[in-house]
């Protein structure tokens, strides 16, 4: 270590304000990345293009299954890494520029690949209510290029089929498939079926009529019920014949395009991410030895986090807002976001790399090196960072499974529709929410003085239960701006356990000193990434199968009330279960106050101690 190293490096105990700030400020490129690509994913690729759900979240979560088993690697290389800048900052300055660009070009995939499938929603509405089980009635309509008329189907109490007829207005350049795929509203059973599965129209036979059955499995239970009709519109020979693909929403060759493109983007953004996040993450937890002061530092972090959430919050707005100034839509307009993020990333992550100095970069090259597989199993023997680890699995299931049906809730439930009012309630609530997680700060870091870190985190985990159950009462199309007060709440209470999970780490890995030897952040780091990718990727392949099961498309004007009702009920179930697994995760967390200036005391030196 050289003597200016020395000299800036930061000491144990309290931390100077100015370390603080240059540690923390890379939370908001951590944040902002991480939460941009959660909350515009659905909006830019499902509700504006169309792309199944399923897809979506099958593409993240191999992704970061994938890239979280290469997370130890990362943190054991940290761990192991000689340089003059440390163990650390090396990686964390190349991670911040590939974090950067890939990021960006994430969404400039749309303008890549070949146009998607576009739903057109075909309305039909019977003269006459079909009575008879056995009978169907023909239902003339004609479809434009995208122009969708005003009528319904609808089908009497003892009816179980009708039909309609397809025809296009103009004559297409090439010849063209519909894929069609029904969208069951109203009280309509699930199952419904409809025939033939796929038309065809050509130049030649453009103005023929097709017919178009739709059938139901039982009778309907009550009156008059209306049924809405899509079809995929795309070049017949973009057609993929595959059940299995079809199965995932994946019709054609366009999508299995999209599919790949957007794995793999999202797998090198991920891998990019870890490549910076564990040695970040790695170096807060080493930079002090004082139990009350490691919350403090997690709390700059969260600071920075929570400034970033301000405009996470503003994206979508901001993306339809570009969309419409460039003559386009959101699809357009999030490409200019996601550049003007991606330059904040770079900002905001380049400051720890470069101003930061670490503890124990010159103490670690006395020490023998640990083999990965050695130092995998040192920490799952932890009996403290396992107990841990399951309360920040569970806390990120239940958070992440909510972001994805939030969406569709605000939209189609409580906007009716209206993507502007929802896109415009999100950037309120997100002020709101981010002040009200500022003011939590000084009262998490006055009580990280006075009480136990355990107490704090499961005060945050039951006000958040109470926040995500409120919402079934709350978020009403009645007055769309209640849903505010859920979301705050729940994120109010979530903040303890962003203040105390780095800081409980730290303990650990005095613990793991301890009993072994070794200062391992960096493998610690890595496996806190791994658990968290795999719940991001359990939830982003679940989350997707749930809205496909509910019966979400892609680019619908309105959901259904049995899909609505479907998505509200996963909504608050699935925190709330998931929350109360954290709080019994971490009953029996071993590592109190005492215990750990216990542990403290037999790691000083003798002249320390004196």
């Amino acid at each position: 270590m050289t003597e200016q190293q020395a000299e800036a490096a930061p000491v144990s105990g309290k931390l100077p304000v100015k370390t603080k700030l240059a540690w923390g400020v890379g939370g908001f490129g951590e944040n902002i990345a991480n939460a941009a690509i959660l909350s515009l994913v659905f909006p830019i690729f499902n509700v504006a293009l169309g792309f199944s759900t399923l897809a979506i979240g099958l593409a993240m979560a191999v992704s970061r299954i994938a890239d979280a088993i290469i997370d130890p690697i990362i943190g054991n290389l940290t761990d192991n890494t000689r340089s003059r800048w440390g163990r650390r900052r090396p990686w964390m300055f190349v991670g911040s520029i590939l974090m950067t660009l890939f990021f960006s070009a994430v969404w400039f995939l749309p303008s890549l690949v070949p146009q998607l499938p576009k739903l057109v929603t075909v309305h039909v509405q019977s003269e006459t209510v079909v009575q008879s089980p056995a009978s169907t009635t023909a239902l003339k309509d004609s479809l434009s290029w995208y122009v969708v008329s005003n009528k319904d189907i609808r089908l009497g109490p003892d009816a179980t089929s009708g039909s309609f007829s397809v025809a296009l207005r103009q004559a297409p350049e090439t010849e063209m498939a519909f894929s069609i795929e029904h969208v069951a509203n109203g009280g309509i059973p699930p199952g419904l079926s409809v025939s033939p599965a796929q038309l065809s129209f050509s130049p030649e036979n453009w103005q023929a009529a097709q017919t178009v059955t739709v059938t139901a499995p039982d009778r309907l239970a009550t009156g008059a019920t209306e049924v809405t009709t899509s079809l995929r519109i795309l070049p017949a020979a973009d057609m993929l014949d595959s059940p299995l693909l079809h199965r995932i929403g994946i019709t054609s060759w366009s999508a299995l395009w999209m599919f790949v493109a957007f794995a793999l983007l999202c797998l090198l953004f991920y891998f990019s991410f870890s490549v910076f996040v564990i040695p970040y993450s790695g170096l807060g937890i080493e930079l002090t030895d004082d139990y009350a002061e490691r919350t403090n530092l997690q709390i700059y972090r969260l600071v920075a986090s929570f400034c970033a959430s301000l405009l996470v919050g503003y994206l979508y707005l901001w993306s339809q807002m570009a969309g419409a100034w460039l003559g386009g839509d959101e699809v357009l307009g999030v490409r200019v976001v996601g550049i003007g993020i991606g330059l904040l990333v770079l900002i905001s992550t380049m400051l720890p790399a470069l101003l930061c100095r670490e503890r124990f970069a010159d103490i670690e090259k006395k020490k023998h090196h640990l083999s990965l597989f050695k130092a995998i199993k040192l920490t799952a023997e932890n009996r403290s960072f396992r107990m841990l680890m399951g309360s920040v699995f569970s806390v990120f299931m239940g958070l992440f499974f909510a972001l994805p049906f939030m969406t569709y809730i605000g939209i189609y439930h409580v906007c009716q529709g209206d993507k502007m009012l929802a896109a415009e309630i999100g950037g309120v609530m997100t002020i709101v929410q981010v002040t009200g997680q500022f003011l939590a700060m000084p009262l998490i870091s006055w009580a990280s003085e006075r009480v136990d870190k355990k107490t704090i985190l499961f005060t945050g985990l039951s006000i958040s239960i109470v926040g995500y159950a409120s919402s079934w009462w709350l978020f009403t199309p009645a007055n769309p701006w209640l849903q505010i007060i859920p979301v705050v709440v729940a994120a109010w209470g979530l903040c303890a356990c962003w203040a105390v999970n780095g800081s409980f780490a730290a303990d650990i890995c005095d613990e793991d000193e301890l009993n072994t030897g070794h200062r391992r952040e960096g493998v610690y780091s890595a496996v806190f990434a791994l658990v968290y990718k795999t719940a991001i990727g359990i939830v982003a392949l679940g989350s997707g199968a749930l809205l496909a099961w509910a019966g979400v498309v892609g680019q619908e004007t309105m959901l259904g009330e049995e899909i609505l009702f479907k998505v509200r009920i996963a909504y608050l179930a699935i925190p709330v279960g998931f929350l109360s697994l954290a709080v019994l995760s971490m009953w029996f967390y071993p590592l109190t106050r005492e215990r750990v200036e216990e542990i403290q005391s037999q790691l000083r030196p003798p002249q320390d101690q004196s």
